[in-house]
């Protein structure tokens, strides 16, 4: 009898034991559900942020020559010698990189381009004396190059089919001051500016400063977080449109050349 009761008394300890919920069952099942939900997010976010490899990049070097389709493919310039009475000739030859090597000759054909590229290289030569560009040729011709690279490339805005227009999408454009005081120089595709409409904001990229608008600005400065400034004008921005569009350069002056003659 007393054996009986032992057995039924073992058995019912393993009914029992088998009921328990195993110690750290449930610790174990949520630290697997976690690390699943963890891998789901990562994969997702992966495949949200458009990897560095996925973005346009520029190619070159491809050779540019400003005044090639010019009757006068020369930049003809007055010297400070003998009372601005010399001058110094010369056809300006560049490398470029780009991200559409048909860019640079699209941007030739814009209207002023020309005018603006001879006005900024004189504008360099006629602060010196022969003497001192022929003694500094290569500090003279990376002079020009600073110059020049804002006109072949300027800022451009968006989907905007010149650099002066505006992007259809959002409606902004440059600035009155863009041209002549923008410093802002990042690359095309990989820079944004952030636009919100409703609240009247602006923000290059996502650590710029937030410059607020009223609508009616035609010179509004926005700031990058490193202090580099664009001008635009948002009178074309409507308050509903909230968004980002592409903001930068679409190609770099790599290296200009040029051969001078004095007369």
């Amino acid at each position: 009898m007393a054996e009986e009761d032992n057995n039924e008394a073992a058995e019912q300890g393993a009914n029992e034991e088998a009921k328990a919920p195993k110690k750290g069952g449930k610790a174990v099942k949520l630290l697997g559900g976690l690390v699943a939900l963890m891998a789901t997010g990562s994969v997702l976010a992966m495949m949200a942020i458009p990897s560095k490899a996925d973005q346009p990049r520029m190619t070159g070097p491809f050779e540019f020559k400003f005044f090639e389709l010019d009757d006068n493919p020369n930049v003809v310039t007055n010297t400070r010698d003998d009372n601005f009475s010399r001058y110094v000739k010369f056809e300006p030859t560049t490398t470029v990189f780009a991200y559409d090597e048909a860019y640079p000759s699209t941007r030739r054909a814009e209207t002023g381009f020309l005018t603006a590229m001879r006005n900024a290289m004189s504008r360099i030569v006629v602060k010196y004396e022969l003497d001192h560009i022929f003694e500094n040729s290569d500090v003279f011709n990376e002079e020009l190059r600073q110059a020049a690279e804002p006109i072949l490339f300027p800022v451009c805005f968006g989907d905007a089919s010149s650099s002066f227009m505006a992007d259809p999408e959002s409606g902004l454009m440059p600035g009155d001051s863009q041209e002549t005081s923008g410093t802002f120089r990042g690359d095309f595709y990989e820079n944004v500016i952030q636009i919100d409409g409703a609240r009247g904001t602006l923000q290059i990229n996502a650590d710029g400063l937030v410059q607020s608008f009223n609508g009616d600005e035609r010179n509004l400065m926005v700031e990058d977080r490193n202090g580099k400034v664009i001008f635009v004008d948002v009178t074309g921005v409507d308050e509903t449109y909230t968004g980002s569009i592409q903001i930068g350069v679409k190609g770099r002056i790599r290296r200009l050349t040029a051969t001078f003659t004095a007369q």
